[in-house]
């Protein structure tokens, strides 16, 4: 019995580990940190990222684990809901896709932008929910939401009709060079604290320009429609240093708003 229990132990150990090192060869490779894990006593759900989370545009990657046996879960459809809890009131964020089944790569995916950082203000929680064969668990993960150094997130309020409000995360480009570059650009409206619907429809004109220098340049493509609310185009920076790239978005021909994202590279 005693042989028994030790060989046992040792095949236990052998998958444990196989496990682990498989799961470390995973994140290195899709350039991946965790960022955020929490459970409910019988499944846990981690939370990766290729950065730490921040007001803009996140692509997560959830890893679901039965905590019974320590297995993964393939076989969930996952829900995700982020709250942002005030003081006062709590409101959610745009979410490109709120339901997701399991992923070539093995893992759940979402789209979320954050449209504040954590701190005095509030808090960000969010709220996973796990369905596998008609049953339904739930688990609360905090994260913790940072303003990046250069904005990636601008809201205004419709100058046509003076109501809606906007939301524009820059998705594209993450690592600016010489040279052309894409950009992606996604955008919202709040429709109310918890409904943040992507808008399609829109039109683009697109001028980059170095501020220190006082110049643009050429040959750049204005944004396009690609569905979802994405829109994506090409921008030209013709040297290094710090590039504003200005936006005019129009819906039915009405200018709606002027968005301006910024960026220095060397």
């Amino acid at each position: 019995m005693k042989k028994y229990i030790y060989t046992l132990s040792v095949v236990t150990l052998v998958f444990f580990f196989m496990s682990c090192t498989d799961k470390i060869e995973t994140l290195v490779e899709e350039n991946l940190v965790e960022v955020a894990t929490g459970d409910n006593g019988e499944i846990a759900v981690e939370v990766q990222a290729t950065t730490d989370l921040f007001v803009g545009f996140n692509s997560l990657k959830i890893e679901v684990t039965n905590l019974t046996d320590n297995t993964s879960i393939n076989d969930a459809t996952v829900t995700i809901m982020p709250m942002m809890h005030m003081m006062t009131m709590s409101h959610s964020c745009p979410v490109d896709n709120k339901t997701a089944t399991l992923s070539e790569k093995g893992t759940y995916n979402f789209d979320v932008v954050f449209v504040m950082p954590s701190g005095d203000m509030g808090y960000w929680e969010v709220t996973f929910k796990v369905e596998v064969g008609g049953q339904i668990q739930e688990v609360i993960v905090p994260v913790t939401v940072v303003q990046p150094e250069e904005t990636k997130l601008i809201s205004f309020v419709s100058e046509f009709d003076q109501t809606t409000k906007y939301f524009v995360a820059l998705i594209d480009p993450k690592s600016p060079q010489v040279g052309e570059n894409d950009l992606e650009v996604s955008v919202y409206k709040k429709a109310s604290m918890m409904d943040w619907p992507s808008v399609e429809g829109l039109s683009f004109e697109l001028e980059p320009w170095m501020t220190s220098m006082d110049h643009g340049s050429p040959n750049n493509i204005a944004p396009v429609a690609i569905g979802n609310g994405h829109y994506k185009g090409k921008v030209n920076f013709t040297m290094t240093g710090d590039w504003e790239m200005r936006l005019t978005i129009k819906e039915n021909s009405n200018v709606i708003g002027t968005p301006v994202f910024t960026t220095v590279f060397q």
